[in-house]
């Protein structure tokens, strides 16, 4: 049986114990939020995506894409370039809701240039996606963090995708 005393004393353990999870590690771990657009060509000459296995089955569940897009600024095709994401993506939902993405975003212009970010999580094929920041290199070192996509209205051809991100990370 518990009595008053007990639970105060569970209550300033927890009072001690989240606060200490949730500092920053270090003063100097800083917080930072990144936005750009993911442009990447389906088909033509400069593809950016290429299904690399496929089961061939009346569904795409199983196939598998590996690609490696620019990172832009802005979402029109000769906006600036700040990096690239290389990766694959698994289509790993039998219905095709969803499947499992991981990427490196890499950053080669800017504040960030030589620098990376790991990421894992689910993508859905309708509306926005949330997923993992877990890990990164030069000014990103010990990131972790979460990343927010969604599909945009592309400027250019039908051939091409263009994914806005919002990344909010420690590091």
């Amino acid at each position: 049986m518990s009595t008053p005393s007990s639970f105060l004393s569970l209550f300033l353990i927890a009072t001690m114990i989240i606060p200490a999870i949730s500092t920053p590690v270090s003063p100097e771990e800083k917080s930072t939020h990144l936005h750009f657009f993911f442009h990447e060509i389906e088909s033509g000459p400069n593809t950016t995506v290429v299904k690399s296995a496929t089961l061939n089955l009346n569904s795409t569940f199983g196939d598998i894409n590996v690609f490696d897009n620019t990172l832009r600024t802005g979402p029109q095709p000769d906006s600036p370039l700040i990096g690239r994401a290389q990766g694959m993506g698994v289509h790993a939902a039998q219905d095709g809701s969803q499947g499992l993405t991981i990427i490196n975003f890499f950053f080669t212009a800017g504040d960030y240039k030589d620098s990376s970010l790991a990421t894992l999580g689910v993508i859905k094929a309708s509306g926005p996606s949330d997923r993992n920041i877990v890990g990164g290199t030069g000014k990103f070192r010990f990131a972790r963090g979460y990343m927010v996509s969604k599909l945009v209205n592309s400027s250019s051809t039908a051939t091409s995708i263009v994914v806005e991100f919002d990344m909010y990370l420690l590091h």
